[in-house]
């Protein structure tokens, strides 16, 4: 009952705090660039996402096939490189 009480609080106090866009769980189509996470719905953003899971897998896949150490860590240094340059933004 407790946590019943701290979440309705918690949430309550957070609807006061965030702003407008955030509150809201859906997105109107016909002004998808005003919102604030417009990049994480657009169909290139997520063929980049795509992209990167299919790289983390065959990383994965490669550290089942090569279990040691040096392998582990340089292609987990690697995918993190390469995943953070696919996702990149800047122009």
């Amino acid at each position: 009952m407790a946590s019943l009480l701290l979440y309705f609080y918690w949430h309550s106090s957070l609807q006061r705090i965030l702003p407008d866009w955030q509150q809201k769980e859906f997105v109107f189509l016909d002004r998808l660039e005003s919102h604030a996470h417009y990049r994480r719905i657009s169909k290139r953003y997520r063929a980049k996402k795509r992209l990167v899971r299919s790289l983390w897998t065959a990383t994965g896949g490669i550290l089942v096939l090569f279990p040691t150490p040096p392998i582990w860590g340089g292609a987990v240094l690697f995918s993190t490189c390469l995943s953070f340059a696919i996702l990149d933004e800047s122009k």
